[in-house]
């Protein structure tokens, strides 16, 4: 992910998330920013029969000290999180679905 010309690992993000009971998969990508290039977005698969918030996601990485360069400044809550043929998170699916959303909402 690229902030303001600032390169961050997506992999630190998502292991902040250990030891969070709600979710069952993680994963991060940069979404596009017109002003800063891109911005955190988690893509989050919760437990079943469990609700997440932005507010608690975000409560959890700040209690574990994690880099405010790191914390999402959007969620998405989604029933799977897509792979790739050899099993890993798909993160330029995830990456085109974020930007797809944002266009629809005038974002971007």
């Amino acid at each position: 992910m690229s902030r303001s010309a600032r390169s961050r690992r997506s992999c630190w993000f998502s292991k902040g998330f250990n030891g969070h009971s709600k979710e069952s998969q993680v994963a991060a990508v940069g979404m596009p920013d017109p002003v800063l290039g891109e911005r955190v977005c988690a893509f989050i698969k919760p437990n079943r029969d469990v609700t997440v918030s932005f507010e608690e996601i975000v409560s959890f990485l700040k209690d574990k000290k994690t880099s405010v360069l790191y914390l999402p400044e959007r969620i998405e809550i989604v029933d799977e999180i897509p792979l790739t043929n050899v099993g890993k998170v798909d993160k330029k699916r995830l990456r085109e679905e974020i930007k797809e959303k944002l266009k629809k909402e005038g974002k971007i």
